[in-house]
């Protein structure tokens, strides 16, 4: 009986894998609504964009996911597809992500220089086709800091800079996510959390090869921590639902969740040998914008702690800025509380219109 029942289920798993080894994007039925993927050759990479939306006339909505290297297309589809409804939404797996990772990405392009380039291409092919002065930028995590860089770069591009979970400053932030996760795990009597915590060290600089007493893999840990304590997602300890979502994706195959993994791996794992990924202080290196800013944060957001995102918003000089917070959220309010966030985003673009 149970190697029968055992049987069943590596059938079912293997025509599971079989069936999401093809992907598609559903149709969208208006007259002059667009539901395209893209390999689009941006600075001499291939990179994949989805392009959808109920009419192109909309204006546009780029999304900067995480990572470096986590691609966000198939959580955005499943809880912010509604943004379809009013936004040509744009969906991009960055060099070295996703769908557009492949064994002929080198270790030496995956540079801060290298994503912003990629970002003002794509801006500038989005502009051009669906002839916008324009766009609505929303940046994720890393995304968040990506997008800093590209509104600094060249503001009349964007109409407003949406950064959810925003990167800021490299030493403060690991500083308040390690006390944060160190003082939960006190609460709770972890020892093994206590010991491999006190072996690391609080960390000593905004360098992340070495801010730590045990390396680059003290952060990891660090984080895997504050995951299980609860300072990355609003009463989940875990990032299993968010797997099976993109597994499940109609975008995305099996093999595309495998080369999700290698993906995310390759990239943050390079990324941060490049000095300009390094010690950021935007207190110091971007003290003034000129688009209207919005940041959006998670309550029990840890990973890129709120109050210092506060704090940051406070001193800025912009056109306009907003702090928006998120009660039932982490690091990820856009996945969190997707109702809530797509409203935002709707009343956002109302107000700046």
């Amino acid at each position: 009986m149970k190697q029968t029942v055992l049987k069943i289920y590596i059938q079912a798993l293997f025509i599971g894998m079989v069936f999401s080894a093809c992907t598609s994007t559903k149709k969208i039925k208006t007259s002059s609504g667009i539901a395209e993927i893209n390999y689009l050759e941006i600075n001499d990479r291939k990179q994949y964009v989805l392009i959808r939306g109920k009419d192109i006339n909309n204006p546009i909505l780029l999304f900067l996911h995480g990572g470096p290297g986590a691609s966000a297309t198939a959580l955005l589809r499943k809880f912010n597809h509604e943004l379809e409804d009013d936004f040509t939404v744009v969906y991009w797996d960055q060099r070295g992500a996703g769908k557009s990772f492949s064994k002929h990405i080198t270790k030496e392009e995956i540079t801060v220089e290298n994503y912003i380039q990629d970002v003002e291409w794509l801006v500038d092919y989005l502009k051009s086709r669906f002839n916008k002065e324009k766009i609505l930028l929303i940046g994720h995590s890393w995304g968040s800091r990506l997008g800093m860089y590209a509104i600094k770069r060249n503001p009349e591009n964007y109409s407003a800079f949406v950064g959810i979970g925003q990167e800021l400053h490299a030493y403060r932030g690991e500083f308040l996510s390690y006390q944060y996760t160190l003082e939960k795990a006190k609460e709770k009597g972890h020892k093994k959390a206590l010991k491999e915590l006190e072996e690391m060290g609080a960390p000593q600089s905004g360098h992340y090869k070495d801010m730590y007493a045990t390396g680059f893999w003290g952060g990891v840990r660090q984080k895997y921590w504050l995951l299980r304590f609860g300072g990355e997602r609003y009463q989940k300890t875990t990032y299993t639902d968010w797997i099976f979502s993109i597994w499940f994706s109609r975008e995305y195959s099996f093999a595309d969740l495998i080369r999700y993994g290698k993906g995310s791996a390759f990239s943050a794992g390079n990324i941060i040998f490049d000095e300009q990924f390094n010690d950021i202080d935007f207190f110091k290196e971007i003290p003034k914008v000129e688009v209207p800013v919005y940041f959006i944060s998670g309550a029990y957001d840890y990973n890129t702690p709120w109050e210092l995102v506060k704090e940051y918003l406070d001193h800025l000089i912009a056109p306009h800025k907003e702090f928006i917070l998120f009660e039932k959220s982490g690091h990820s309010p856009v996945f969190e509380e997707p109702r809530k966030f797509n409203h935002e985003i709707r009343r956002i673009y109302n107000e700046i219109k």
